[in-house]
């Protein structure tokens, strides 16, 4: 037994059979791999998933003993000769490894894994005469960093694990696949316990942790209260049919709300945030530059890799046998090749100084959705948002450089479609063209303001593909029970005292945030005028002139 101090927890009693794990270079790998990308806003959101891994291993351990306590006080006779020894030792070990996957600078970085694996054939591999776990993840391996995490953790339980575990259950656990069999109800528990829907303990030591670091303080969830609250019931449905199911006990009640509305405040007020969401974008794009540039410099040593965000990348011996300097892969990675690669491209001078970065116009959803109402007719304002949203993936910046660049690609796809290349080539050119013309009437737009108040032409734009909706809603429609005492179970949704209210199909389609210079900002401001509104205003006023 080993004690690490965690400044939430106090002293975590770390079980032998997990401390070669985590002395493993792939898990000492977490310690660079930051857990959020808050610092922008936050400068002591320095934590990593070193620290949030350990401290879902901690909540996981007494999440399942307590749940197995108040199974075995309902003296079900099935369970008595339960294999619980052998499913926690299972189930810590999904906790502690949930994330060994991840990415450069976590969520950020995980969709080129993509690009490189086959999750599904990865893990077929592993269990190629399991045709029911085969058959359940044929449409589903989780998030990409669940999946790669399964499968690095698969890797080091080879290595390191010297007892008898269902690896079944640590990769359903991991990747949030239950069974379909219904006389898997505790597996299915178990698993819903570190990759549930709405609760679970990733989930909630990400809210407890990310409160602390940050300083945003939203309510005290009582983590006991709630494990306490684990048990195995039975519920009688309306047509009086009788089923046993997992339920929270009634005083985990206040729990489960508090843990929402904390998901609901961090998931509108931090990540939503268009300071950050502005960090995140940089990252992003710094993170495809840096792949694109060690897949063209290492092409003939990679041979038909399409991307190096691979298993291969983020293991101790990495590509180090083929002559690429690429292991255990991850955030200083990145920020090393943004240093002495990529110096003089605007996105590193705008990660690295903080005076070049670009202000937004405004501060939230709900700021623009006024704006947006107040000045901007519907048809414009559908017309002006479909575009953005058409061209997000391929544009940031708009400025004169990025201006010209789309003029001079606008050209060699004209001339494309009008020389003599095979119809083939001409179509996808064609269509690629109209997308171009998109991009240059949004770029018409800003310039042509900038003329109009003397501003330079230095903007930029993220759109926000989902409006905010709150997981309460999600309390509603997912199977929960609550248990009020043995003989009386209902469904939360029978029990919730608030009630979500739908979002309409306007704010299902988006937003965006604008962004520019302090210095533009400056201008208009000295001139007592709100630029936001005549920025609306401008683009309502010429969004349709030929």
């Amino acid at each position: 037994m080993k004690q690490i101090k965690d400044p939430i927890y106090g002293y975590i009693d770390i079980e032998d059979f997990c401390l070669p794990l985590i002395d493993a270079a792939e898990f000492q790998r977490l310690r660079n791999i930051v857990q959020t990308g808050y610092q922008s806003l936050y400068p002591s959101a320095l934590h990593n998933r070193f620290v949030h891994s350990i401290g879902v291993y901690h909540l996981g351990k007494k999440a399942f003993d307590c749940f197995r306590n108040n199974v075995i006080e309902r003296n079900y006779p099935e369970y008595e000769n339960f294999p619980w020894e052998k499913m926690r030792g299972t189930f810590l070990l999904a906790c502690l490894l949930h994330d060994v996957g991840h990415s450069p600078f976590s969520h950020t970085g995980e969709e080129y894994y993509n690009k490189s694996t086959d999750f599904q054939m990865e893990l077929n591999n592993h269990f190629s005469e399991n045709f029911v776990f085969q058959k359940d993840i044929e449409t589903n391996t989780g998030k990409p960093h669940e999946a790669m995490s399964a499968l690095v953790g698969l890797e080091l339980l080879s290595n390191f694990v010297f007892f008898e575990i269902d690896k079944e259950l640590f990769v359903r656990s991991i990747i949030g696949v239950p069974y379909k069999s219904k006389e898997k109800l505790i597996e299915n528990t178990i698993i819903g316990m570190l990759n549930g829907s709405l609760i679970d303990v990733d989930k909630l030591d990400y809210l407890i942790r990310d409160s602390y670091v940050t300083g945003f303080n939203t309510m005290a969830l009582d983590v006991d209260r709630l494990f306490a609250g684990y048990v195995i019931s039975e519920y009688t449905d309306t047509s009086s049919a009788t089923k046993r199911v997992a339920a929270y006990k009634r005083g985990s009640l206040s729990v489960i709300e508090n843990v929402t509305f904390a998901n609901d405040l961090e998931r509108h007020w931090i990540q939503n945030n268009p300071t950050i969401l502005y960090d995140v974008k940089l990252i992003q794009l710094a993170i495809e530059s840096y792949d694109d540039y060690m897949v063209k410099n290492n092409a003939e040593k990679l041979g038909s890799e399409k991307s190096i965000f691979s298993k291969t990348a983020i293991s101790q011996h990495g590509y180090i046998e083929k002559g690429v300097n690429l292991s255990l892969l991850c955030d200083d990675d990145i920020v090393c090749y943004l240093k002495n690669h990529y110096s003089k491209n605007v996105i590193s001078e705008h990660f690295f100084d903080r005076s070049k970065r670009l202000k937004p116009l405004w501060k939230s959803e709900i700021e623009f959705k006024n704006l947006e109402q107040e000045l901007l007719g519907n048809e414009v304002a559908r017309s002006f948002k479909n575009t953005l949203k058409a061209i997000k993936d391929n544009t940031f910046f708009i400025n004169d450089n990025e201006y010209d660049r789309a003029h001079k690609e606008e050209s060699d796809l004209n001339n494309t479609v009008q020389g003599s290349s095979p119809d083939a080539v001409k179509s996808v050119a064609k269509t690629a063209l109209n997308a171009q013309r998109k991009v240059i009437k949004i770029f018409k737009i800003f310039k042509n303001f900038s003329n109009r108040y003397d501003l330079s032409n230095d903007f930029a734009f993220i759109f926000v593909n989902k409006h905010f909706e709150s997981n309460y809603a999600k309390l509603g429609n997912e199977e929960i029970y609550i248990e009020f005492n043995p003989n009386r179970v209902i469904q939360l949704k029978d029990a919730l005292s608030v009630k979500a209210v739908e979002p309409s199909d306007e704010d299902k389609s988006g937003y965006y945030y604008i962004f520019t210079s302090p210095k533009n900002i400056e201008t208009l401001k000295n001139k007592q005028l709100d630029f936001a509104k005549e920025l609306f205003c401008f683009i309502s006023s010429n969004w349709n002139k030929k």
